[in-house]
């Protein structure tokens, strides 16, 4: 889900150098410099941090290195009027400390023009800084503090009318999905900010590692949800939202990981989370050209979350090749928000009210590793996930409010193999997986009373199949293919009141996604070394709302990439030109419901070139 009231959590994790950031708001950024990214799928919560139901994104960025002294820039330029400048250093002072330092600043035109204001929709401008000193004040001992720092603003979304209507100015769509109608000033702006300390103890049964970390962000969106100006002569609605979402949030993780290659591996830890968000919400719906406001409601919410947590994970060698893997994590969490809602049209329905729940659960992994042969291994798990209740925080109902939602819990099964071919030219890996949800969480648009509310379908069910391979056919050319497969249904879902989506699709659920990809690399003699990437993404067609009503549904679409760089010889430079969405081809993202129907496209073809230097 991908929920922005203040009483929900978030079923999908990301993490900053094992920080979780909280709230959707503030987990959209740009970051240079980066070690790796890891996505986990599935339910996670025994190895580290929060517990998710839905998986991971595990970024890590890269670490002070001591005994160097480097400095590397990035500049691109590109179509749109696209610029990137960044630059990263680091400085080894001795071999007990080290600093690096990035900075990246990103500056892109919109890709969508209101035809009415004239403004741009879509468009980027950012900048990011971060730092991490390193120090080891003894043999046993590392410290490793880090803070970051980012601005971004744009002139927010750009939905494209859609209309049965050929239209001309204040008439109608002009048929062009690159134009908006929407004649609202919307904007963009958002402030991130963080600090954090992983220290490091070298013990001899094993390494204990303490995370302590802050958050805060800030962010402001004002933006139209409808997709039509209310004074074109086919909308007879317009309802304008402004957003601000500030949350603040505070962990401290204490994680213990036993020395490897025992009989008995684990990792073991305790967490705490406390998360105070604040978050203002403005609703105005105009009608009759303008001239009417029928609605203008206010939603100023507090939401205070504190969760405690205690988690293991361990390896047990039954035999040499064959591992037995059991994991578990308790969950103690509690939510509370008190919502102020003001009725600018009707001072008799204001109201404060302060519900308060608490959620606790225990989860559990196990899993059997049989090590087949030295390029055969084959796995199956069982994996439980919990994401903790909530309530509804934007509502004019005080009933809607108190009663809340439950936890949504997850049963995940998965077996699979990992397997190399051809002398490992050839790696071909698969999976089939099932996971079972109950209460599982979603959220639902009440039409008649404009606004979105979360509740728990009763059941749902998700299996599918995974595969990916990859194959070098010499020491220049190679390929890599993905494809999987989903089949998702709704076993037990009743809007209370209302309509009944049993048997539908989930929702965001492609059924077929498949990605194929090569790389070609070549010497070429007092020049350097010659690399071309060419990829190709497509998705099926999926539904984003449970109803899976046909003006929900997404079309299929497919995506080419390419690239071409070379490696300068003796230069420790390169030089990349690129072009993303190669075909042009014009995707839809989101269709909007509200109001006029409106479409909200991905990018068109973007390409540009890229110089990279180190010293």
């Amino acid at each position: 889900n991908t929920f922005s009231q203040a009483g929900a959590s978030k079923p999908v994790g990301v993490f900053v150098d094992d920080v979780f950031i909280p709230r959707n708001s503030a987990s959209d950024f740009n970051l240079f410099d980066i070690e790796q990214i890891a996505i986990l799928r599935g339910p996670q919560g025994t190895l580290f941090g929060r517990n998710v139901t839905g998986g991971a994104i595990q970024i890590t960025t890269a670490k002070p290195e001591l005994l160097d002294k480097s400095f590397r820039t990035k500049l691109s330029a590109g179509n749109l009027g696209y610029l990137e400048a960044a630059a990263s250093a680091n400085v080894g002072f001795s071999d007990a400390s080290a600093l690096r330092f990035s900075v990246s600043m990103k500056d892109r035109d919109g890709y969508i023009t209101d035809r009415f204001s004239g403004l741009e929709y879509n468009s980027i401008d950012s900048i990011n800084l971060r730092g991490s000193l390193l120090l080891i004040p003894s043999e046993n001992v590392e410290l490793l503090f880090s803070a970051d720092y980012s601005e971004d603003e744009n002139n927010g979304r750009g939905y494209s009318l859609v209309s049965d209507s050929a239209g001309t100015d204040f008439s109608d769509n002009d048929g062009d999905i690159r134009t908006g109608e929407l004649d609202v000033p919307q904007a963009f702006d958002r402030k991130i900010s963080g600090t954090s300390l992983k220290a490091t103890l070298d013990l001899d049964a094993g390494e204990l590692v303490s995370i302590t970390a802050y958050r805060k962000s800030e962010s402001r969106e004002y933006y139209s949800l409808g997709a039509g100006a209310v004074a074109l002569p086919t909308v007879s609605t317009h309802l304008i939202k402004a957003e601000q979402d500030d949350p603040d949030s505070f962990s401290q993780e204490l994680r213990f990981v036993s020395k490897e290659g025992g009989v008995f591996d684990y990792v073991a830890g305790l967490y705490y989370y406390d998360e105070d968000t604040d978050r203002v919400l403005n609703d105005v719906l105009l009608g009759a050209g303008g001239a009417a406001t029928f609605f203008d409601r206010t939603y100023d919410v507090e939401s205070l979350t504190e969760s405690y947590a205690a988690y293991f994970d361990a390896t047990i060698q039954l035999q040499e090749s064959l591992d037995l893997n059991i994991g578990g994590r308790y969950t103690d969490e509690e939510k509370e928000v008190v919502v102020n809602y003001i009725d600018a049209g009707n001072a008799a329905q204001n109201f404060d009210v302060s519900p308060r729940n608490g959620f606790t659960e225990f989860t559990s992994r196990v899993a059997l590793n049989w090590a087949v042969s030295d390029v055969v291994n084959v796995f199956a798990s069982r994996t439980e996930g919990f994401t903790a209740g909530g309530f509804n925080t934007e509502t004019n109902s005080i009933a809607a409010i108190e009663l809340g939602f439950e936890p949504e819990t997850v049963v995940a099964y998965e077996v699979g193999a990992k397997t190399l071919w051809m002398d490992n030219r050839l790696a071909i890996n698969g999976s089939a997986f099932s996971q079972a949800f109950e209460d599982k969480q979603e959220g639902f648009f009440n039409v008649e009373e404009r606004f979105f509310s979360i509740f728990n379908a009763s059941e749902a069910t998700s299996k599918g199949l995974e595969v990916e391979t990859s194959y070098a056919t010499s020491h220049s050319l190679s390929f890599h293919l993905s494809y999987s497969y989903l089949d998702t249904e709704y076993d037990e879902f009743m809007i209370p009141g209302g309509a009944n989506f049993t048997g539908n699709q989930l929702q965001t659920a492609p059924e077929h996604t498949f990605s194929l990809s090569s790389n070609y690399w070549k010497t070429i003699e007092n020049l350097g070394e010659l690399n071309v990437n060419v990829g190709y993404f497509w998705q099926d067609d999926y539904f984003t709302g449970a109803s899976n009503a046909p003006s929900f549904l997404i079309d299929s679409y497919g995506l080419a990439n390419a690239s071409i760089g070379l490696d300068l010889k003796g230069r420790n430079s390169s030089i990349k030109i690129w072009a993303n969405n190669l075909l042009d081809e014009e995707y839809l993202l989101i269709r909007g419901t509200s109001g006029a129907i409106g479409e909200y496209y991905g990018p068109p073809r973007t390409y540009g070139i890229t110089l990279i230097s180190e010293f």
